[in-house]
């Protein structure tokens, strides 16, 4: 899948319209269309900006993959029908993994910030 539409798919992910982006990057709705139309080729600033609208790193905005999501949201699903019905169906273990990993990055990055707020109100 090209960059365009990788970005198309998680700005429609995220509900966000292609004006609302345009605004965002100060750049007119034709010249966004134009990214997502891959008519343009875009620069590492501006893959920068667009991931950070997204709440997410670059590579993850280049590595996305719709179908992944699309599996990842059957699943969920599905649990959630089993918890429903009365039996439970228990996560795969690559998603508790991939919920481990996110967990652990979140806590890191929440020490991490409260050690810059401890630094910041000692000056």
């Amino acid at each position: 899948m090209k960059i365009g539409n990788k970005i198309r798919k998680i700005r429609e992910l995220k509900s966000i319209t292609p004006k609302d982006m345009a605004d965002r990057l100060n750049i007119t709705p034709q010249s966004y269309n134009k990214i997502e139309r891959e008519e343009v080729d875009i620069n590492i600033e501006r893959l920068l900006e667009i991931a950070g609208i997204f709440e997410m790193k670059p590579e993850d905005v280049l590595a996305f993959d719709e179908k992944m999501v699309f599996n990842n949201n059957a699943e969920i699903k599905s649990v959630i029908q089993g918890v429903n019905n009365g039996t439970f169906n228990a996560f795969p273990i690559e998603m508790k993994e991939l919920y481990e990993k996110q967990i652990k990055l979140l806590e890191e990055q929440n020490q991490f910030l409260k050690e810059r707020l401890k630094y910041w109100e000692g000056k």
